[in-house]
C-alpha cells in the first residue's frame, strides 16, 4: 500500500510527504524515511477507523436498520424526504414480515468495517483505479490508463479501496504531525468517517453503485434521523486524541543509541 501510494501521490503530496520524511530522516532511521512517513499515515488512518467505529457502533447498529434496503422506487415516495423516508419505513416494515423476502431487507453483520486498501494524498477516483484494473496484479499501474481528477478528489471510495485527495491528506498531516488543530482538520476526519460509511453500507447491503442507489446512500449517511449529528459527536470526541500522534508514532521508530541502551541482566545460571 505504501509503495502503491508513493508511486501515485499527487505532486503537492509528494513534496509534503517528502518534508516529513527528511525531518525524519535526520534521526537515526532505517532506510527510505518517505515510505515509512506513508505507511504510518495509513495505519495511523486505519486505527483512527477502528477508534471511530467502536464510538459510534451502537448507533450504527440501529441506524442500519433503517438502511434503505429497496432497489426500486415506492410511488409517491422520495426517500429524500421525511413523507418519503416514513413512505419507505412502512413499505419496508411490511415486507420484512414476508418470510422469502425478509432476510434481504435486514442489514448484514458489519465484518470489517475498516476500508481495506488505504491511498493517501493520492488525486486518482478510486473507481479510475477500480475500472482499469490496476490493482489486480502485481505490477504498479500505468498512469497513462488512469484519469486524473486534479482539485477534485477530495476522497474518493468504491469496492473497498479509499483515495484521499491532496487537500485532505495535507489537512491531517498538518494536524496528525504537526498537532495544528483547525476546520479543515475536522474536515478531513469527516471525510474519512464518509468514505469508511460508504464501506459500511457495502457491507450491510452489498455494493450499490448506481445514482440514485448513491444518492440515498448518502440521504441515510448525511440526513437521516440523529445519526448525523452521532457522528459529529463521534468526530469531536477523538480529534484532540490523534493531535501530533503521526509524529510520536514516527519518533517511536527512532533506535535507541547503544550507549543509552540498558545493559542486560546478567543470565543466572542454575
Amino acid at each position: 500500500m505504501s509503495e502503491l501510494t508513493d508511486y501515485l501521490q499527487s505532486m503537492p503530496s509528494h513534496e509534503l510527504t517528502k518534508r516529513i520524511a527528511l525531518d525524519v530522516s535526520e534521526q537515526p532511521l532505517a532506510s527510505n524515511p518517505r515510505r515509512i512517513v506513508i505507511e504510518r499515515f495509513i495505519l495511523l488512518t486505519r486505527q483512527f477507523m477502528t477508534d471511530f467505529f467502536q464510538e459510534i457502533r451502537p448507533d450504527l447498529e440501529k441506524h442500519a436498520y433503517n438502511y434503505p434496503f429497496f432497489r426500486f422506487r415506492i410511488l409517491g415516495g422520495s426517500y429524500d424526504s421525511t413523507e418519503g423516508r416514513i413512505t419507505y419505513e412502512r413499505v419496508q416494515s411490511f415486507f420484512r414480515k414476508v418470510p422469502g423476502i425478509r432476510k434481504q431487507l435486514l442489514p448484514r453483520t458489519i465484518k470489517d468495517p475498516v476500508v481495506p486498501i488505504i491511498l493517501p494524498g493520492v488525486d486518482y477516483s478510486a473507481e479510475s483505479l477500480i475500472s482499469s484494473a490496476s490493482l489486480s496484479g502485481g505490477q504498479l499501474p500505468d498512469k497513462s490508463r488512469l484519469g486524473w481528477q486534479h482539485l477534485d478528489t477530495y476522497a474518493d471510495y468504491c469496492l473497498g479501496l479509499m483515495t484521499l485527495g491532496r487537500e485532505t491528506y495535507s489537512s491531517l498531516m498538518d494536524a496528525w504531525y504537526t498537532g495544528n488543530d483547525s476546520d479543515s482538520y475536522f474536515k478531513g476526519l469527516e471525510t474519512i468517517a464518509e468514505e469508511m460509511l460508504h464501506h459500511v453500507s457495502d457491507e450491510i447491503a452489498g455494493p450499490r453503485y448506481s445514482g440514485r442507489a448513491v444518492e440515498m446512500e448518502h440521504y441515510w449517511m448525511k440526513s437521516y434521523g440523529e445519526f448525523p449529528e452521532k457522528v459529529d459527536i463521534a468526530l469531536l470526541r477523538l480529534k484532540d486524541e490523534y493531535l501530533g500522534r503521526l509524529k510520536v508514532n514516527l519518533h517511536s521508530l527512532i533506535p535507541v543509541e547503544k550507549s543509552e541502551r540498558k545493559a542486560a541482566p546478567p543470565e543466572i545460571v542454575t
